[in-house]
């Protein structure tokens, strides 16, 4: 081969290389999932039209579990991930991969035991389980947030200072006595029903709701779940009404006293009728310290400092724990009323599941760069109305340090890219 044409056939490999390693950085990196943070998440990653390093589409907290565990962007009928980056929103395709979702439904022990034990992607003959193919699963607290609750009083009312205890708010989302009437509710006689606004599909911020229902409202028989409908079901007395879903037929009996929306947006805009009580994640249109239209509880609103003592006094996993993804959001503890300690006690954090190897470099940087840009102070996270998580300022605990330092250094044995565990795995 004479020099020239080992010039060419060199500068032809090299553009080849170029030209390989181009197109993996170009890549669009695919996520979606929970509402509550989607706001921050268009911001910080960014996504939107006409963005094509990141594409966020908020369709819930369980589609967005589902889209990523089962690597498809279209695991959840009529939620679907679509390419944001496009003005018409197209569905990605099933062959796309889900890079990262974000959910405030915690990881269960059944998905994460699925994920590392399941024949998935392999054989009958040729078995082979997510954890073998993609590497360890991840999940993370990505920020703090308060879960609201927007009121608007009845005409005959007309309250804009509202305060509950956790007892008030226990019997409101039960229909005891206590909490079946704007009377009840406030040692009135306005026999106006409270009519409870609930999310219709599966959601997070419903997940962080029945958590503190559970252990606020001992004896009652609420349980901790996604679906509201669920969560209620058990504390409503017999004979009253239960939530209806979407496909029953409207009964004004129920309707009364429950009425539901879909996403976040139908939450915040579902106030202007009078009579109404829900609950919401953070927004725009709900400033958490105007007590006219965000109620307090235990006299407290749903204030950043009042959420940054309440997460404070909450611990990440260190040693042994820490490989285990469910260790990696902490369970809830109610703050105490009074005294040392005591907080807002609807919160919690919003979480992001990843992966600690992926096959495309593109992805893998791009993925790191997002959370790099997550875990250092930013005007972003308090614009959004969320919490930064602690950094060792409120109690002892600094997340941010240790979630850097396990993940986000290579050469940690958990660190994500880290190559002696993505030695020739990763999820696509």
């Amino acid at each position: 081969m004479n020099a020239k044409f080992k010039t060419v056939a060199l500068s032809a490999v090299m553009m080849a290389g170029l030209m390989a390693a181009g197109a993996a950085s170009a890549q669009i990196s695919v996520g979606g999932g929970a509402t509550l943070p989607q706001p921050l998440y268009e911001d910080l990653l960014p996504s939107g039209v006409g963005q094509t390093n990141y594409s966020y589409t908020g369709t819930g907290s369980g589609a967005g579990k589902k889209a990523f565990l089962n690597n498809n962007p279209q695991a959840t009928a009529g939620s679907e991930f679509r390419d944001e980056s496009q003005a018409s929103r197209p569905l990605w395709p099933t062959t796309q991969t889900v890079h990262f979702a974000g959910s405030d439904s915690a990881l269960t022990a059944a998905e994460r035991d699925s994920y590392n034990n399941d024949n998935f992607l392999g054989t009958s003959s040729a078995p082979k389980t997510r954890l073998q193919g993609w590497g360890p699963l991840i999940q993370l607290p990505a920020v703090g947030a308060a879960v609201l609750v927007p009121y608007k009083s009845s005409t005959v009312s007309a309250v804009t200072n509202l305060d509950l205890s956790d007892a008030k708010v226990c019997a409101i989302f039960s229909k005891t006595p206590g909490g079946r009437t704007w009377g009840e509710v406030l040692g009135t006689t306005d026999t106006t029903p409270v009519q409870v606004v609930y999310r219709n599909e599966t959601s997070g911020t419903t997940e962080l709701l029945s958590r503190y229902l559970v252990a606020a409202c001992s004896g009652t028989n609420f349980i901790v779940s996604n679906d509201f409908r669920k969560v209620v079901a058990g504390a409503i007395p017999a004979g009253t009404p239960q939530p209806r879903k979407a496909t029953d037929p409207a009964d004004p009996a129920t309707d009364a006293i429950w009425t539901f929306v879909d996403g976040n947006g139908g939450m915040s805009s579902s106030f202007g009728t009078a009579g109404r009580i829900g609950y919401l994640s953070p927004d725009p249109a709900y400033n958490p310290s105007n007590n006219t239209v965000v109620a307090k509880v235990n006299g407290f609103l749903p204030v950043a400092d009042s959420i940054k003592v309440a997460l404070g006094a909450q611990v990440l996993p260190i040693n042994g724990a820490s490989t285990d993804p469910l260790a990696w959001v902490p369970a809830y503890i109610k703050p105490p009323v009074t005294g040392t300690g005591a907080a807002y006690p609807i919160f919690g954090t919003t979480n992001l599941l990843v992966n600690q190897c992926y096959a495309n470099s593109g992805a893998l940087t791009k993925v790191k760069s997002f959370l790099a840009r997550l875990y250092v102070p930013s005007a972003k996270i308090r614009q959004h109305g969320f919490v930064e998580l602690p950094d060792g300022t409120n109690g002892t605990d600094n997340w941010k340090s240790k979630i850097n330092t396990t993940f986000l250094t290579t050469s940690s044995s958990q660190g994500i890219g880290n190559t002696n565990v993505c030695n020739g795995i990763g999820r696509p």
